[in-house]
């Protein structure tokens, strides 16, 4: 008797030692598991079904062989699989192993396939290996993640650095702008130099918030408010008070610098244009946010607006109509006991967008 091709391959496909014995006892094949755990005689023999014909599996038992031949006759003649003992002699000496058996059917006819259990120590073998292959893992995973770690470190080293120096470069500009302001005869051009000086004074705002700790993403509208607010603040001597509401937002960076722009002329215009004749100067700011529409108001107790005032193009309030134009927003302009600028818009970031 002897195993068919796809016999002898699924018995090769077995993990544990098996074998395939017949009625008498023959050993028709075993895997290689099987010859590499029995040794002995059978060690070299790992092809199923070659150069084991006669090979008897009682002559490889070293005692009990009666219990042997009657459990082989009991797998026989039950069609689930039973459970029991053989005795090998190994290399190693007897060892006493564990099996299942059943009835298989082969195209040669009725056969017995043993199935040896592996020793708890066998198991707990490959458990040990599986755990070092897991630990060998895990170490490349952290130190992946240890790379990946410290070129995040030094991106963000990079770019606060980089908005670093653009501020720096931005409160120097300032600096020269108000040091010409100074030297010029001239009473317009002074205020046009001193009007840029303090716009770009609000981007350098913008830009410490940038590399200052926090996302490079986006910056919170609470701090972008009360920069704004203590930079103009600083324009004027006289006595001033300023209150203000401010919905907790994060402002993603594209529209930041036209959002700063926009506040800091309606400040500036409140702090220029916005002072009673009597009393304490008041200014009002609001930053209210509902999803991805923002409203700025910012209002005083001052005179109200000339109409000369509003109507020039060249004015801070234009310069904010441009800037909301870039937003897809409006500006409304409304006198109720001073003037009252509000500014509507949408800060949907367009980095996130999907491609047309």
């Amino acid at each position: 008797m002897s195993l068919s091709q796809d016999a002898a391959g699924l018995l090769e496909g077995l993990n544990e030692p098996a074998m395939i014995v017949s009625p008498d006892g023959t050993i028709i094949g075993l895997n290689r598991a099987a010859a590499h755990r029995l040794g002995g005689e059978l060690a070299g023999r790992g092809l199923a079904g070659r150069g084991l014909a006669g090979q008897a599996l009682f002559d490889q038992l070293g005692s009990g062989k009666e219990a042997a031949e009657l459990f082989v006759r009991r797998c026989f003649g039950s069609s689930a699989p039973l459970i029991g003992a053989l005795e090998f002699r190994t290399d190693a000496g007897v060892e006493h192993l564990k099996c299942k058996g059943n009835r298989v059917s082969l195209a040669t006819g009725p056969a017995v396939l043993l199935r040896f259990l592996q020793s708890q120590e066998d198991r707990f073998g490959a458990l040990s290996r599986q755990v070092d292959e897991l630990n060998v893992e895990i170490s490349q995973r952290k130190h992946a993640e240890a790379v990946l770690s410290e070129s995040l470190r030094e991106r963000e080293v990079l770019m606060r650095e980089l908005q670093h120096r653009v501020k720096n470069n931005m409160q120097m500009l300032a600096g020269m702008l108000l040091g010409a302001a100074r030297e010029v005869a001239s009473p317009e051009a002074e205020a046009a130099l001193r009007d840029a000086a303090t716009r770009f004074s609000a981007v350098s705002a913008v830009q410490q918030l940038l590399y200052g700790p926090g996302s490079f993403e986006t910056i919170s509208s609470d701090a972008l408010v009360d920069n704004l607010v203590k930079g103009v603040s600083g324009l004027t001597r006289q006595p001033m008070k300023t209150t203000t509401r401010i919905d907790t937002i994060d402002i993603p960076v594209d529209p930041a610098i036209p959002i700063a722009l926009i506040l800091h002329e309606l400040l500036v215009n409140a702090v220029k244009h916005g002072r009673p004749e009597h009393g304490e100067q008041h200014i009002a700011v609001a930053f209210l946010g509902d999803h991805d529409q923002i409203r700025i108001v910012v209002e005083d107790n001052g005179p109200g607006f000339s109409g000369s005032a509003v109507a020039r193009k060249a004015s801070g309030l234009g310069l904010v109509r441009a800037l909301l134009r870039q937003l897809g927003g409006r500006l409304d302009l409304e006198h109720d006991n001073g003037a009252r600028c509000i500014a509507n818009f949408s800060i949907t970031d367009r980095r996130r967008m999907p491609a047309q």
